[in-house]
């Protein structure tokens, strides 16, 4: 009886060392990983900062009506943003 009660401490805190151990392995890939991602960010901006052309973004609205007689009319409405750089454009 005695050596199944070892037996199950032993396991729980082998399971609680493991637990801690992936943790902490995730803990120093995901900062790694940060730390990469920030790293080429910054070289990206320091080397070409003026690397986009300006842009412009359409966006599409449907607009659904349902009239009295129970038909539907949809209405489109489209809707552009132009974005512009002073900087690149002289």
């Amino acid at each position: 009886m005695d050596l199944g009660i070892i037996g199950i401490v032993v396991a729980i805190i082998i399971a609680i060392l493991l637990i801690k151990l992936i943790k902490f392995g995730l803990k120093m890939v995901l900062f790694v990983v940060l730390a990469a991602v920030v790293s080429l960010t910054l070289w990206i901006c320091i080397a070409q900062p003026n690397m986009h052309e300006p842009f412009s973004v359409n966006t599409v609205e449907y607009l659904f009506k349902i009239n009295k007689d129970g038909s539907m009319t949809t209405t489109k409405q489209v809707t552009e943003t132009v974005i512009k750089d002073k900087e690149i454009n002289n």
